[in-house]
């Protein structure tokens, strides 16, 4: 059954309605959240390796350098000796393809990379940044590597750098997240590069489309029938991992079932990709969220994955410029205020965060500590 454009306008309206009263916050949570962070950035500083990395991975060692650079606290700037380690650490990465990873999950430890570097603001690392960019471009899967829009991993990123049929090589919506937000934070320095060259048109243009190649990807890892050419699409609005599979399994009825992981991380993707808001797949994302808005679980999954969620959630409402979320009830959630409120009564006596569910690597603290103080910072924001 295909949305009606009436349901459309109907949410559409809602959440205009919902961002017009904006709720009032308690200064002295924000206050506690930068305490917890801090005992969370001190857990990071004593995890660091001699070497200047996070468990001896690029990208690992990236995450923990975007949240110490992120919280704004000079004891961890770019400059202080433990993050400029890492920064280096990173940098001893950087491949002649442009790309920045150790061996395996090259686009990913790239993008991630991309994002580190970015954050510190550094101006010796602008060359470097500019390959990284051009390697992620070059790592989407289109005509240049003889996938056209009729192939479902056409507009994404996988593992890999080159597209193919293995689990490292086939485009994802969890890499293509992490690629299109890359892509995004290097767009004013390509600009300044390239008006500094003479080629600011060019440069715009293959941004412009390489969004408009991931849009056909992202519309066909959503559940809505009216804009996923594939036939599996059920119509709830939700994101799957990538066309034709679902980490969440299947519905009842065989669909595939959305969870909140991704439909996060395809809603921040479509708004990088620079779809309106007002666009019915924004929307039906949207409106997929709000009916499960829950910060104790990751909707679909459960504990799996929990961290990852928390962190694509903050990111993805603040892309959205939305203060408050109404649920299916109709019951208003501030969700700065409650995320926040999840994340200090779940840190640890010693300021890590870390999963039971050792699902993606989240049992890791390091990883996960990292997660959750940008998911933190990302809540704090506009307090």
């Amino acid at each position: 059954m295909r949305r009606t454009s009436r349901v459309v306008v109907s949410v559409a309206l809602l959440l205009t309605m919902a961002a017009a009263r904006a709720p009032q916050r308690d200064p002295s949570m924000l206050l506690e959240s930068k305490a917890a962070m801090a005992r969370g950035l001190a857990y990071l500083k004593g995890a660091q390796r001699e070497d200047g990395s996070f468990q001896g991975h690029p990208a690992i060692t990236a995450l923990a350098v975007t949240a110490m650079v992120g919280s704004g606290d000079p004891d961890h700037g770019p400059r202080s000796p433990h993050v400029a380690r890492a920064l280096g650490y990173i940098r001893a990465h950087a491949r002649p393809d442009g790309g920045i990873y150790a061996g395996m999950y090259p686009s990913y430890s790239t993008s991630v990379c991309t994002m580190a570097l970015v954050e510190a603001g550094l101006p010796e690392d602008r060359e470097l940044l500019a390959r990284a960019r051009t390697f992620l471009l070059g790592a989407q899967a289109d005509e240049s590597e003889g996938v056209g829009p009729e192939n479902i991993q056409y507009g994404g990123w996988g593992y890999e750098s080159q597209a193919g049929q293995d689990e490292m090589h086939r485009a994802d919506l969890s890499n293509t997240q992490f690629a299109l937000e890359a892509i995004r934070a290097l767009e004013a320095i390509a600009e300044e590069d390239a008006a500094a060259a003479g080629t600011g048109r060019g440069e715009q243009t293959r941004t412009e489309l390489a969004y408009e190649r991931a849009i056909t990807y992202l519309s066909r890892c959503q559940n809505l029938e009216a804009t996923n050419d594939q036939p599996w699409a059920g119509n709830d609005g939700g994101f799957v991992y990538r066309p034709g599979e679902s980490k969440a399994g299947e519905d009842p009825d065989g669909g595939l079932r959305s969870y909140a992981g991704m439909t996060y991380a395809g809603l921040k993707s479509m708004i990088y990709a620079r779809l309106p808001r007002n666009d019915p797949r924004v929307v039906a994302a949207w409106e997929w969220a709000c009916r499960h808005w829950d910060v104790t679980l990751n909707p679909g999954l459960g504990e799996q994955g929990l961290y990852y969620y928390y962190l694509t959630m903050a990111r993805a409402l603040n892309a959205m410029e939305e203060e408050v979320i109404v649920d299916a009830a109709g019951r208003r959630h501030d969700w700065r205020v409650e995320l926040t409120g999840q994340l200090l009564k779940i840190q640890r006596a010693d300021g890590s965060w870390a999963n039971e569910n050792g699902r993606w690597m989240e049992q890791m603290p390091e990883l996960v500590t990292a997660y959750s103080l940008l998911a933190l910072q990302h809540a704090g924001r506009g307090w």
